[in-house]
């Protein structure tokens, strides 16, 4: 693990790299362009500053952080479905992890309103977009689930699950069979509030980032954002469920649902997606 000094250079860095993308929203409201890749950095970089400070158990900035990277992707989401025709064709293949993204980062803020913005944009990925790109699938409906769960449709979210079960062990899948089986567990733990069942989703998760992703010293490394993300909710659905991982701070256990400050110069779309937004309950 890095040093507090380390941390908090790199907080430094990452705080100068956002400035990136308020410059690249600058440049594509002045030349007429659909600003997709400076929402994007502003989620990047949102992430970033909020793993930092969660590792320094700095909670309430954390969330902050979160906040605004998950508005920025589900901005970055909602431009791109919007815009099909104008946008690089990643943005549209990628679209599903995009959306991920959102909904996880907005888990780890723990604002309602935040997560609701994140399932907002979920619920208008089109199934259609199937025949294109196969291999989303189980992406596809482990979002499409988790969303319709967090709306209280339960009759869609079990056939959402239905949907995700059938397709976990097909080998053309982008996210992988052991990943996909976790997120199915999950759904269904979360369906059934079945405790355990949860439990075993979360341990999935924590193995894979300890055998996949963990080791380095990249935001993405240092912080198992999934397990942490699910752990949240679960925790704030009355399970008493527990990680131990170091990958997965105290600071974690500690974060409470709720409201949450956005960061003073957060752009004002951004603000506007937030209060437009239908909070998660």
């Amino acid at each position: 693990m890095l040093s507090e000094t380390e941390h908090r250079a790199r907080l430094e860095r990452f705080s100068s790299a956002r400035e990136s993308g308020f410059r690249a929203l600058k440049r594509a409201s002045e030349e007429g362009r659909v600003p997709v890749s400076g929402f994007n950095w502003l989620h990047l970089q949102g992430r970033d500053l909020g793993t930092i400070e969660l590792l320094l158990g700095n909670i309430q900035a954390a969330r902050q952080w979160f906040a605004e990277g998950a508005l920025a992707e589900a901005m970055m989401c909602h431009l791109v479905l919007q815009n099909q025709d104008m946008v690089e064709r990643d943005y549209w293949s990628n679209l599903p992890i995009s959306a991920e993204h959102a909904l996880r980062d907005a888990l780890l803020s723990a604002d309602p309103r935040v997560v609701g913005a994140a399932v907002d944009e979920i619920l208008e990925l089109d199934e259609s977009s199937l025949d294109d790109y196969p291999d989303m699938t189980t992406r596809y409906y482990h979002l499409t689930g988790l969303a319709h769960l967090l709306r209280e449709d339960t009759a869609q979210a079990r056939t959402a699950l239905a949907s995700l079960r059938d397709s976990v062990e097909k080998d053309d899948q982008y996210l992988g069979t052991y990943f996909a089986q976790a997120f199915a567990d999950a759904l269904e733990g979360f369906l059934d509030h079945d405790e355990q069942l949860v439990q075993q989703a979360l341990d999935s998760l924590t193995a894979y980032h300890e055998d996949v992703r963990g080791g380095g010293d990249g935001t993405t490394e240092l912080l198992d954002h999934y397990t942490s993300a699910f752990l949240l909710l679960a925790r704030h659905r009355g399970m008493n469920v527990h990680i131990d991982s170091e990958y997965v701070p105290a600071a974690v256990y500690d974060i409470e649902w709720g409201s949450v400050e956005l960061p003073e110069d957060t752009p004002d779309a951004l603000r506007d997606l937030y209060e437009n937004a239908e909070p998660i309950a």
